[in-house]
């Protein structure tokens, strides 16, 4: 560093200062490095007690036995398990079962039928037709035909009309 007459080289004075100043730099990356584990390490708790949490709630959305009330208070319901439940008799069963309700054994009401086409006054003039075709003068049927006929003939008539 000093010479023999004593003087000082600058560049020796700036090497010692940049040495000074990367020490600093160093402990302040160190420190820094050290914070950012710490935060990393705290935020991995904390998204294992989410996660713990998630599982947990997963189970009672998805257990048939747990109920929220309107406060938000999670309970559990209390029911008879299988081998505590009283026995039904078979009676009961059946009566349980609605087979024999009233629903089931009177036939259900019906609706009248929607008027159509063949309702209005197409059909009527298809009868007028049939009836002039297959009666006499005197309004007795031909031989061999009934009324039955009369009605086959107008219907067919009114599906030509169609």
């Amino acid at each position: 560093m000093a010479d023999e007459l004593g003087a000082y080289d600058i560049d020796d004075l700036r090497d010692d200062r940049d040495r000074r100043f990367d020490d600093r730099d160093r402990f302040d990356n160190s420190r820094r490095d050290q914070a950012f584990e710490r935060a990393l390490e705290q935020e991995m708790r904390q998204f294992e007690q989410d996660r713990a949490v998630e599982e947990i709630l997963k189970a009672i959305i998805n257990d048939p036995n747990m109920i929220m009330d309107d406060g938000g208070v999670i309970g559990r319901i209390d029911r008879p398990t299988k081998t505590t439940a009283t026995r039904i008799s078979g009676r009961d069963q059946i009566r349980r079962s609605g087979q024999f309700s009233r629903a089931n054994i009177l036939p259900p009401i019906s609706k009248p039928r929607k008027k159509n086409k063949k309702h209005c006054k197409n059909l009527s003039q298809c009868f007028r037709q049939a009836n002039a075709k297959l009666r006499l003068k005197n309004g007795s049927l031909r031989k061999g035909k009934t009324q039955s006929d009369v009605a086959k003939m107008a219907h067919r008539l009114l599906k030509k009309m169609k």
